[in-house]
């Protein structure tokens, strides 16, 4: 969907255009997106501003600050913003203390020739662009780690380590004689045990972008 919905830019010129979609029921996300694009703004611009709402406004605890602690108990965030003439990609991971992630990869897009930039450079970066600097905790957060290390770490990320991840938090290591096993984390099975805010922008002179942002999955390893 995502790539014909990027070509159709280039195709077609007629239709119910402009359009804004989004993955989930973020309803102010998808009307900032359309408040862009009424005032005159590019489908970047639309995505950033859409991105961007759920960024503040912590949308379903997978989007932006106060979400998602790693193993340390630290948000990080990640974030992508597409041209869909061009093709070409701006891109954030691992970004930390760091709010506004759809922002900084807005600026990778249009400042670098990179599509990538990830962790402490990602943030070096982000200040250079004039991003500020702030803690990206909430008590939220910190509570739900806390929790996570009162129930031994469960569920994590880890395998083929010992202690058994399945039993203990770490620190781990690699085992003398190695034996395969499978992931401690369990998938959750509902809607909100994975996904986060993705948003395709058609222009009605049929250009697009496409962006998402995240902080990730829970107790991620660092």
């Amino acid at each position: 969907l995502l790539l014909l919905l990027l070509g159709a830019g280039l195709a077609h010129r007629s239709g119910p255009l402009p359009l804004v979609l989004n993955t989930w029921p973020f309803k102010n996300a998808t009307e900032a997106a359309w408040r862009t694009l009424a005032s005159g703004g590019s489908a970047l611009d639309a995505v950033e501003q859409g991105c961007a709402v759920c960024e503040r406004e912590q949308c379903d605890g997978t989007v932006g600050f106060g979400g998602s602690p790693d193993e340390l108990g630290e948000t990080t965030l990640d974030a992508m913003i597409m041209d869909g003439t061009t093709m070409n990609v701006g891109a954030v991971g691992d970004l930390r203390r760091i709010k506004n992630a759809i922002g900084v990869a807005r600026k990778v897009l249009e400042h670098t020739a990179h599509t990538l930039l990830v962790g402490e450079s990602a943030t070096k970066f982000a200040e250079s662009m004039g991003f500020i600097n702030e803690d990206l905790s909430t008590a939220a957060s910190r509570a739900l780690h806390s929790d996570w290390l009162a129930r031994n770490c469960q569920p994590n990320h880890w395998r083929n380590v010992v202690p058994d991840p399945s039993k203990y938090c770490g620190p781990y290591k690699p085992p003398g004689i190695l034996k395969q096993e499978g992931p401690t984390h369990k998938e959750t099975g509902d809607n909100y045990g994975h996904d986060t805010i993705g948003m395709v922008v058609v222009h009605k002179m049929g250009r697009t972008a496409a962006g998402t942002s995240t902080n990730g999955i829970k107790f991620k390893i660092p």
